[in-house]
């Protein structure tokens, strides 16, 4: 006798503020899709397109940090990892990968922010060349994406600039924004970024924005009265 109350096993997250459960939810329709993960770091720990792997996606996986790229071939052989570093030109940058490795970065003012606020954490500083995500798109990728996801502490503005949102349209955006409420949010300059595509602003974690392609078909369920 089947039992009435069983209940189906529930949905695991693996990212901080269960951001990629909400992805998952507004990417439902889309049964096998691909991501772009730039500043993905480990391929499970806090990971926000994990949970789609194990739905069965695939995408690329791109990070400066070169560590990584083991990791990523043994327990996420689907996809493709990319040792790269991006920003808004092809150009050479200093990164600065902290023993935190979370916490790496191009972005000086975010490099300087962490050195001060932990004193005891000293990076290890290399020059390498940055490209953008349009040169990773056209010359890696060169199909539908349906999920963005950017996480390069500090660096997400100049990154996006790189993108070529008007040529390069993944259906979703989740960008980390930091420091930024609910309430003045239309003020960030990501957010005003995004938004100047025809992007709209859909939900909002503690971190993470996410921002979406109302034109794109599999996010058709979304009704035009929330975003």
């Amino acid at each position: 006798m089947t039992d009435r109350l069983a209940r189906p096993e529930r949905n695991m997250s693996y990212a901080v503020g269960g951001v990629d459960l909400i992805l998952k939810s507004i990417l439902r329709d889309v049964e096998v899709g691909s991501y772009l993960d730039v500043g993905a770091n480990h391929p499970i720990d806090f990971s926000n397109t994990y949970v789609f792997y194990e739905k069965g996606w695939s995408g690329y996986a791109v990070d400066g940090n070169s560590a990584y790229k083991n990791e990523w071939s043994e327990i996420r052989p689907r996809d493709r990892f990319l040792n790269e570093l991006v920003s808004d030109c092809r150009k050479s940058v200093s990164f600065e990968i902290f023993p935190d490795p979370t916490m790496s970065t191009i972005a000086h003012a975010t490099g300087e922010r962490y050195r001060l606020k932990f004193d005891d954490l000293k990076p290890n500083i290399i020059e390498l060349e940055a490209t953008t995500i349009f040169d990773i798109f056209q010359s890696d990728v060169n199909n539908e994406v349906h999920l963005l996801n950017l996480d390069i502490e500090g660096e997400e503005l100049n990154a996006l600039r790189g993108a070529k949102l008007e040529i390069f349209r993944p259906g979703v955006i989740c960008v980390e924004i930091k420091n930024s409420s609910i309430y003045d949010i239309q003020e960030n300059e990501i957010f005003k970024y995004i938004d100047g595509f025809g992007y709209r602003l859909i939900a909002k974690t503690p971190l993470d924005t996410i921002f979406i392609d109302t034109r794109k078909p599999y996010l058709s369920w979304i009704p035009d009265g929330i975003v």
